[in-house]
């Protein structure tokens, strides 16, 4: 139902959010990883303004060997030991990924987000995420919890359900469960959970290969040939 006056019109749009505070991040990065999830996360440019509901992040905490803070503070790092709420983001193969600081050395990178914002490209992916929303590495080190350019408030509702499973495009610690995601959420990166019906883990297979069940099958000798696969790159 419409608005049907002036006086009342301001009732009948969409509430502000509140802005997500230092103590929102100032607590265990598990627990600020999950509670991302359903989040707005906006980047300001000049009067254009770009937003996206949080669907997907990765947890990186103390004594992570595929945490970057993990042998201590490096130019590269440095961000990660700012206060709670730190935008920390760097490149890795030509691509851009943001983290949210929480504890000295520990932050939530952002794998994936729902466009709010109409004609945005797709923002599935940590990549992505930041190509649709104009965060590049001039944006390392800024507070989100205070400023115009990158805002993150409350999320309008909590997940109905929370998928989690292993990390992806890392090669140390790789099976932690320590991704989290909406589940039955589309934007969602792959590989995917294999059934949106539960909140159990992501297994280390293929999402094609999750589909088909497993026969037990008569093991050959080899052929002399054949192939290796390996994870390569890193957080």
């Amino acid at each position: 139902m419409g608005c049907r006056s002036v006086t009342v019109a301001s009732s009948c749009r969409r509430p502000v959010r509140r802005r997500l505070r230092r103590a929102f991040f100032d607590r265990a990065t598990v627990r600020v990883a999950r509670e991302l999830l359903g989040a707005l996360l906006t980047v300001r440019d000049g009067s254009r303004s770009r937003t996206v509901r949080v669907v997907e992040t990765e947890a990186y905490v103390a004594g992570d060997p595929a945490n970057h803070a993990f042998r201590g503070r490096t130019g590269r790092n440095r961000s990660m030991f700012g206060p709670p709420g730190t935008l920390y983001v760097y490149r890795i193969h030509q691509v851009v990924c943001a983290n949210l600081v929480t504890r000295p050395g520990e932050a939530v990178l952002l794998r994936a987000g729902a466009p709010r914002t109409a004609g945005l490209p797709s923002t599935s992916g940590p990549g992505r995420l930041c190509r649709g929303l104009g965060i590049g590495l001039a944006d390392d080190g800024l507070d989100v919890t205070r400023g115009r350019r990158v805002v993150v408030r409350a999320r309008p509702r909590r997940p109905q359900g929370i998928a989690v499973g292993p990390r992806v495009g890392i090669r140390r610690a790789a099976d932690r469960p320590l991704r989290f995601a909406v589940r039955g959420e589309p934007a969602v990166s792959r590989p995917r959970p294999p059934s949106w019906a539960t909140s159990a883990a992501w297994p280390r297979r293929s999402p094609g290969a999750a589909g088909r069940r497993r026969t037990r099958r008569r093991r050959r000798r080899p052929s002399g040939g054949g192939t290796s696969v390996s994870r390569t790159g890193g957080r």
